[in-house]
């Protein structure tokens, strides 16, 4: 970089404006439906300020289906931040209001971890991936 390509306060223009985020790549969702009707949706990525919105979307409009039960895989999360576990205590009440059957697939550190640490973990069944 050169002092020519810096403006006149001789920092490098960091605006964002125009730009979109690449949220796309952080966190790619899926859902299925088995024969017993159980639900499950697959979260793989970041789940974080920015993709508990989206994430907190797709559970709402399962829910409403009123399915038996709902399993959310999390075994593709690489990171669960504070926004994330919101969502699934959300998720969790609301759930439990339906009448629906809640369970986790939490296979991986990144989010048994937050879980633990912030003792939520025993408000959810806690499955491992053959448990689909």
């Amino acid at each position: 970089m050169t002092t020519s390509d810096l403006p006149a306060g001789g920092q490098p223009d960091v605006s964002s404006e125009g730009t979109e985020a690449p949220f796309d790549d952080v966190i790619t969702l899926s859902t299925s439906t088995g024969d017993d009707g159980v639900v499950t949706v697959t979260v793989v990525g970041e789940v974080d300020t920015f993709t508990a919105p989206v994430l907190r979307s797709t559970l709402d409009s399962q829910l409403e289906q009123q399915p038996s039960d709902l399993v959310i895989d999390l075994s593709g999360v690489q990171f669960l931040g504070s926004a994330g576990l919101a969502v699934l205590v959300e998720t969790q009440k609301s759930a439990r209001s339906r009448d629906v059957g809640l369970r986790l697939i939490a296979t991986t550190r990144a989010v048994t971890r937050p879980l633990e640490v912030t003792g939520l973990i025993d408000l959810f069944t806690i499955a491992d991936s053959s448990a689909r």
